[in-house]
């Protein structure tokens, strides 16, 4: 099977990885704290009617499931999770974190 990221390719997408989950335990930090911080109205917008705490939670916990994938050379890394299509690297670039295709984003 071939290989499907070069070595510093894997290194970016990991180190973006890092860097979302980084920003999203610090908003969660505040959100906890009692603060609402302004980044998080973004992510409020996708998910209507659910608590901050528990919206960065599962963004924490996709960021989790990525680098778990990612880190273990696993082949579902950058593809959709519903129809398993390749996501491509300029998608991956942008969302490191991506699980999904465009089709499936709204699920």
């Amino acid at each position: 099977m071939p290989i499907r990221f070069d070595p510093p390719t894997l290194v970016k997408l990991r180190r973006d990885l890092m860097r979302r989950g980084r920003t999203l335990a610090e908003l969660l930090t505040e959100v906890l704290a009692g603060k609402t911080p302004p980044a998080l109205e973004e992510l409020l917008k996708a998910k209507p009617g659910k608590r901050p705490a528990e919206v960065l939670r599962e963004a924490l916990d996709q960021i989790e499931r990525r680098r778990i994938l990612l880190d273990a050379g696993d082949d579902h890394f950058g593809r959709c999770d519903v129809c398993n299509v390749d996501l491509g690297l300029a998608s991956l670039d942008e969302m490191a974190w991506a699980d999904c295709c465009a089709e499936h984003a709204s699920r």
